[in-house]
């Protein structure tokens, strides 16, 4: 309806019938038009839905609490990086999907291309199947030369089922020292992996939780350890494993979050007996996040 005083200015201006048209279209307008009392709801607010970065790495962005906006695009969104538009065969942009959903790569990721996705465990554009990334994306090579100097073998966790693992050996590689020893749960002496070759990993959390690094398989006294920098020596460890004094598997656990990088130094330590033959050998190393 028009306001009082525009029809007053009207009605003294304009003809009886004109008066009575706009009227009419005045009763019309108001009976077609919607109020807009609320905007239309875009999302569940807390729910998360399916997003892709414009390097083609897929994500989950969060609703906010207002339903009309969302977080970004995480874990892959950055400002050189931002979210990019979806592509046929995704999740419509309103679908929930689970963000920690783990275990088999993306149905889009393309091994080779340089570029991590879901359940990739690294990617460097090569079929070298020694190089400690092969032509599946997966971790190999018993010595892959990055694991001997920092920043060490890439290494991408997604959690849930994917926990990316390695058979190798510290035969021939590097050699760090920490600033602290690590004690071992027997001998008289706290130890260290100063005197030993170890190997390095770089490794990305893609969920925030706990990480479990478990040294298996393993044919000399393992020591390990995880540092939150990966100098050329003096590393100074956040969490470390040197339970067993003698030949033996080593577990340690850590709270990690999403997006950050942990460096895991697979090392050997001197065991009480002084027995050298034991300060390296062979391993399995396994990575996971519940």
């Amino acid at each position: 309806m028009l306001p009082r005083a525009l029809a007053r200015s009207l009605a003294a201006r304009l003809p009886r019938a004109a008066l009575a048209s706009i009227g009419v279209v005045s009763l019309l307008l108001a009976c077609t038009t919607t109020p807009k009392t609320k905007e239309e709801t875009l999302c569940t607010p807390g729910g998360y839905v399916f997003c892709r970065c414009r390097d083609r790495q897929d994500g989950a962005k969060l609703c906010k609490d207002d339903g009309q906006s969302f977080g970004p695009c995480e874990p892959c969104e950055s400002y050189d990086n931002p979210e990019g538009p979806l592509e046929p065969g995704d999740p419509g942009p309103s679908e929930p999907v689970d963000p920690d959903a783990g275990g088999g790569p993306d149905p889009e990721a393309s091994c080779g291309d340089g570029v991590v996705q879901r359940g990739e465990d690294c990617d460097d554009e090569n079929a070298n199947e020694t190089d400690g990334c092969d032509s599946s994306c997966k971790l190999a090579g018993a010595a892959p030369q990055k694991t001997v100097a920092c920043p060490g073998l890439d290494v991408h966790v997604w959690g849930g089922d994917h926990a990316p693992t390695l058979a190798a050996t510290t035969v021939g590689a590097g050699n760090r020292k920490t600033k602290t020893s690590c004690g071992a749960s027997t001998g008289s002496t706290p130890t260290s992996g100063a005197s030993s070759e170890d190997r390095v990993f770089k490794v990305v959390a893609h969920k925030t939780g706990t990480m479990t690094v478990a040294v298996t398989d393993t044919t000399y006294n393992a020591f390990l350890y995880v540092s939150e920098t990966c100098p050329s020596d003096d590393v100074e460890w956040i969490a470390c494993a040197n339970k067993v004094d003698g030949v033996g598997n080593e577990t340690v656990s850590l709270p990690v979050d999403e997006g950050k990088t942990y460096y895991v130094f697979v090392d050997g330590a001197l065991p009480s007996n002084l027995d050298s033959t034991k300060l390296r050998g062979n391993f399995r190393v396994t990575f996971s996040i519940p």
